[in-house]
């Protein structure tokens, strides 16, 4: 039935063989009936043999990760696959075996995988095999290795100012592109001879300067990694600083002494310089550089904490830096006291917050003063008290201590253990309540109420009982009389449960223990030291604790001590009041006669002057309140002069006057002052608006007369602790109590018989300049209220007429601003000092070093060196005429004082040209933004600059 097909097959193949055998050179012969018909059957498997659908290719592979080799035939029925590697068996492994006719790597190496690959599929029934084409991998990998010194060839041979060359031993496939570093720096490719194609970097003449760890990276297509292995390069120059004593971080307390040290060696020896936080430290007062180098810092402010470095030059190499910080050490207090109720036989644990502070705190538990252990059922683990388990002997006061070089501070844990015992006696339960018919201490603790049934089975509610006992005073103060400079102790003594705090009150206001002169004793007595006639008054000590409150108040009157004048002493009181009647008479003739003299020599010199000069010279300037002011510098001349004549009498009369108490000095009443309304806060208290009856009359100390003229004035009040503040608050009474200039408010009295001070100074009726130019900015108000350039040039000069005046006094302002101007209704300006820091002006000031400054009106010297000058008043003038040629807008309002600060340390503190701002003007500002304060001007060349210019409107 077959032969037929199997005769046209072999007929078909046979020609096939036949025609091979033509190209062979081969001619057909004639089989037999047999043989032919075997031969056909051979080739009738041949015609029914497979090919390859999917041939193994080329492909790129990574070291490391899969891969897969593809081989597939047509009719796979029966074909068995093998697979040879550079013609050799590929045998099954873990790592490479066959998968189907796949052969599949499931890492490849770059080593067992190299070379060429050829799939081969055979019949199992007729051993007929193919084979497929060659295919191989392209594979890619990185290798990591170390960096070696190529030349010279060992570390010994090292030398300063010859060239080291360093090899990166990173090797992959395709060659790894190379990154060379020094201490975790990337050095450029541009400033470095590096050869990517050899992984080498040479330094043409290496120094100490190159010092440092060197290591490299590489990368390619395989990966990314880094040298392994690095190499220190440490080469010694003698001529190069080298660190010999390395300062360290300080953490001291305030007004305490710190020493950084610092020492550096070379040949010749180096040049050795101090910075802090960037500046460079002259020999101060307080901070003095040695002679070994090393910084002494005589009392730490917080002004003084930060960054210091050390910075050494030689004549050859870059600068080395040694870095410093000096903190001040501080503790918070922790929280308030804690109770916690716990179960008997259970395991608890009380976590303990620590304090922040600086250093960190060491912290611990304590029970009955004495250290909780570490190991044992209850013991301390980290911050955790822990109790393991429970038990009845348990409850009680335990102290959570955390202590360091500031202080110690602590907090206090009530534990009590629930033992289940029974009710006393004396306590009876009806219907879920529990009655106590007598308490008593022993009935403080721990209660729990239990309710059940059959349904839902048991619930628990716990309460607490604490037992107090009401407060009652064992010694009470009584009135005391002291005399003035003396010391006076007021006892105060309570008992009670828990035991009583107690605190003193003077009238309305809390005493602080803190403060120097009152101090409070343990047993709660008050002392005070050093008693004047402002701590007379009633005080009244308060005792309470969570039952109740108690007081009892006693006087405290202060008086002075009666002198006592002996007999010797009255026999010669004739003749001393006639010396010092001489004395005086003699000493007010000689005055006289000087000042005359004075006077007659100041009118022949201007008389002189007047001759001279051509006529039409006096050009005139408006004044803002409708008066003129000459300006050919002839004003300025006479007012100085009679300044200081001026000032020859005041000093005459204040010299005659030391012996005056300075509480009485310009003494208001208290009583005569009414509330207008309060503007805002500053640093020393509240500033408000009063009308004040009589401060305009002769002395100042106010009537009672209902006639009497009511003045509108402004109150600054101390209500601050800080000595600091103080001191700065007696400054500015000394300041305005001396000055007498029309462009300078005046003192018109203080009320210091109680607390808070207050310091009256004289008001405008327009208020303060700031709100007044913003005002005029306003496009809705009439034109009447918007300035002109001529009348903004005058706002400037009646500043500066102000400031020159003080700054000739030697006084310094520290905060000339807009915001502490004021302007009349005859649009008269007056220097002023409001200091609202803490609310209206708030975003006006920043919080630095423990102080609220004016940053954005300082220069460099006085925010990074607390140095104030006349110039730096200068700086802040010139601010002060920006704001009024852009009508009250903040300077640097696009940057946060963070930004304003780093500008103002990199010297970028000048402010742009305000729009309409004339360029005479805007250079006179430049000019009082000088970096170095020497080459600022003074006040008197800006009134006569301010005063020169032309008086039509464009300046």
């Amino acid at each position: 039935m077959e032969l037929p097909s199997t005769e046209n097959n072999g007929f078909k193949e046979s020609n096939l063989n036949s025609a091979n055998r033509r190209r062979q050179g081969v001619m057909p012969t004639i089989h037999t009936t047999t043989l032919f018909l075997i031969f056909t059957k051979v080739l009738t498997v041949h015609a029914a043999s497979f090919h390859f659908t999917k041939e193994p290719k080329s492909q790129d592979a990574l070291h490391g990760r899969s891969a897969m080799l593809r081989c597939e035939v047509s009719d796979a029925e029966g074909v068995s696959y093998s697979w040879l590697q550079n013609g050799d068996a590929v045998n099954d492994t873990e790592r490479r075996f066959r998968e189907g006719g796949n052969l599949k790597f499931t890492y490849v190496d770059r080593v067992l995988d190299a070379g060429t690959f050829r799939c081969l599929a055979a019949n199992n029934a007729t051993g007929g095999e193919e084979r497929s084409t060659e295919a191989s991998f392209n594979i890619k990998w990185l290798e990591s290795g170390g960096v070696t010194l190529k030349d010279p060839a060992s570390e010994q041979d090292i030398e300063s100012s010859a060239p080291v060359t360093f090899r990166c031993n990173i090797d992959g496939h395709p060659r790894p592109t190379c990154h060379w570093y020094r201490d975790g720096v990337r050095l450029p490719e541009k400033s470095h001879q590096i050869n990517n194609k050899e992984r080498t970097l040479t330094l043409p003449s290496a120094s100490p300067d190159n010092n440092g760890l060197y290591y490299c990276c590489a990368k390619n297509p395989a990966g990314h990694v880094c040298s392994n292995v690095n190499f220190t390069l440490d080469i010694i120059d003698k001529s190069f600083p080298r660190p010999v004593v390395i300062p360290e971080d300080l953490v001291v307390m305030r007004n305490e002494e710190a020493l950084l040290n610092c020492l550096f060696t070379a040949e010749p020896p180096p040049t050795q310089e101090w910075y802090h936080q960037d500046e460079l430290i002259t020999n101060k007062s307080r901070l003095v550089m040695l002679n070994n180098g090393s910084l002494l810092i005589t009392q730490v402010k917080p002004r003084n904490t930060g960054l210091y470095k050390c910075v050494a030059k030689g004549p050859r190499g870059l600068p080395v830096t040694l870095e410093a910080t000096v903190n001040l050490a501080e503790i918070e207090e922790m929280g308030p006291s804690q109770t916690r109720v716990f179960s008997a036989n259970s395991l608890e644990r009380v976590s303990c917050r620590p304090p922040r502070g600086h250093p960190e705190p060491d912290v611990w538990w304590e029970r009955g003063g004495e250290r909780v252990p570490s190991e044992g059922r209850v013991y301390q683990d980290g911050l955790e008290l822990v109790f393991s388990p429970t038990q009845g002997e348990d409850s009680g006061l335990y102290t959570c201590v955390g202590q360091n070089k500031a202080g110690t501070r602590r907090q206090e844990l009530t534990v009590t253990v629930a033992n289940g015992s029974e009710l006393p006696e004396h306590v009876v339960q009806t219907g879920g309540v529990l009655h106590f018919a007598l308490v008593t201490r022993d009935d403080a603790g721990n209660y729990t109420c239990l309710a059940s049934n059959s349904l839902q089975g048991q619930i628990t509610a716990a309460v607490q009982l604490t037992v107090a006992v009401y407060i009652t005073f064992n010694m009470e103060p009584e009135h005391t009389t002291v005399y003035q400079g003396h010391t006076a102790i007021l006892h105060c003594q309570a008992t009670g449960d828990p035991q009583p705090f107690i605190q003193w009150k003077k009238k309305d206001k809390f005493l602080e223990p803190r403060k120097s002169r009152f101090q409070k004793m343990p047993n709660g007595s008050l002392v005070i030291h050093d008693v004047s006639v402002e701590d007379t008054g009633s005080y009244t000590c308060i005792a309470g604790n969570s039952c109740n409150i108690g007081h009892t108040s006693a006087e405290l009157y202060v008086v002075e001590k009666p002198v006592h004048h002996s007999l010797e002493d009255d026999e010669k009181a004739p003749y001393k009041m006639i010396q010092t009647i001489g004395l005086s008479v003699g000493a007010a003739v000689a005055y006289i006669i000087i000042v005359l003299g004075l006077m007659f020599y100041c009118k022949k010199r201007r008389n002189a002057k007047r001759l001279k000069g051509p006529e039409g010279e006096e050009a005139e300037t408006e004044h803002l309140n409708g008066g003129t002011v000459q300006t050919n510098g002839q004003a300025t001349a006479e007012i100085q002069e009679e300044v200081a004549l001026t000032n020859m009498g005041t000093t005459a009369s204040s010299s005659s006057n030391k012996r005056h108490s300075s509480h009485d000095k310009g003494h208001y009443p208290r009583a005569n002052l009414t509330t207008i309304t309060t503007l805002g806060k500053g640093e020393f208290g509240e500033v408000f608006l009063a009308k004040a009856k009589g401060i305009m009359s002769a002395g100042g100390r106010g009537s009672e007369d209902e006639d009497e003229e009511e003045t509108v004035v402004l109150v600054k009040s101390l209500q601050t602790r800080d000595e600091t503040l103080h001191l700065e608050f007696r400054r500015e009474v000394e300041m305005f109590g001396k000055l007498g200039h029309p462009n300078l408010v005046c003192l018109l009295g203080m009320c210091r018989e109680a607390e808070p001070h207050y310091l009256i100074l004289e008001y405008a009726e327009l208020g303060d300049l700031k709100q007044y130019l913003k005002m005029s900015k306003n496009e809705e108000k009439p034109k009447s209220h918007h300035l002109s350039t001529k009348q903004k040039v005058g706002v400037c000069l009646q500043v500066a007429r102000g400031m020159e005046h003080l700054s000739n006094q030697r006084f310094v302002h520290k905060d000339l601003a807009t915001r502490n101007c004021l302007i009349s209704a005859k649009r008269q300006v007056k220097v002023s000092a409001l200091g609202l820091s803490k609310d209206v002006y708030n975003d006006e000031y920043y919080h630095y070093r423990q102080a609220w400054i004016p940053l954005r009106w300082l220069p460099s010297e006085a925010v990074f060196e607390d140095d104030y000058s006349t110039k730096t008043d200068v700086w802040s003038f010139g601010v002060l005429m920006w704001e009024v040629f852009s009508l009250g807008e903040l300077p640097h309002a696009a940057l946060d004082h963070d930004k304003v600060l780093e500008e103002l340390r990199e010297g970028r503190g000048k402010l742009p040209l305000p729009q309409g701002c004339p360029s005479r003007v805007y250079k006179l500002m430049t000019r009082c933004w000088a970096p170095s304060p020497k080459d600022r001007s003074c006040f008197s060349d800006i009134v006569s600059a301010l005063g020169e210019l032309p008086s039509e409107s464009k300046v």
